[in-house]
């Protein structure tokens, strides 16, 4: 059976290790300094029910303002079943409803690595311009394609932010074509986000290698 709130709680402390945290009961604020985008920018709540949520969702917003960010939360709609309606009589409005797939030690399985496919976990002797290829793919595959390569900047800031974010690049004879990070595991949860793979190389297992990879790493 999922443990519904042990990842609701992990989620909160996996963003606590890199942002700004600011506490609105029943909710957590976090703020990201080096990005105002909404989704480096969210309120989590504390509790799955709560007659203060409103009065909550009054205090986040003035904090979000207050940073010139906009109001985001970021939850387990079965943690808070309750939640949605409130912030909908508010006037927000669902972005996004991702889908989590859950693998515990007994459930993980090692697929076969594709020809010419490496597995490279990122460190802190990992050359700045491995960290600049691995974001760009990511920045690509989940925003714009057109998007220019990271800066070297832009990849020390990030690595700087999310030490505590363990990152694995996936090379095809040699050149990052796939990339995921793991975060800090909360009381034997972790998750594997933003996995992606460079537009044109799809569907070729890529992805659920490199998954694998940093699954088991955990």
């Amino acid at each position: 059976m999922v443990d519904i709130d042990r990842i609701q709680a992990q989620l909160r402390a996996a963003v606590r290790l890199s942002h700004e945290v600011v506490t609105a009961p029943p909710f957590t604020c976090f703020f990201n300094p080096d990005s105002d985008a909404a989704y480096a920018n969210i309120a989590i709540p504390d509790e799955a029910a709560s007659d203060a949520f409103d009065a909550g969702l009054a205090a986040v917003e003035r904090e979000f303002r207050a940073r010139g960010r906009r109001p985001s939360l970021e939850y387990l709609e079965p943690y808070a079943p309750s939640l949605a309606a409130c912030l909908e009589a508010r006037g927000y409005e669902c972005e996004v409803r991702s889908l989590l797939m859950v693998c515990t030690p007994e459930m993980l399985v090692a697929p076969r690595m594709p020809a010419g496919f490496t597995v490279e976990a990122i460190n802190d002797a990992t050359p700045l311009e491995t960290i600049q290829d691995l974001m760009t793919v990511q920045a690509r595959a989940f925003g714009d394609e057109a998007s220019p390569r990271t800066t070297a900047e832009d990849a020390a800031q990030f690595r700087r932010r999310f030490a505590a974010l363990r990152l694995f690049a996936g090379r095809l004879d040699g050149v990052i074509v796939s990339a995921a990070s793991l975060t800090a595991p909360h009381e034997g949860v972790a998750e594997v986000p933003r996995v992606a793979t460079a537009t044109g190389l799809r569907a070729r297992g890529f992805a659920g290698a490199l998954t694998s990879a940093a699954t088991a790493a955990a």
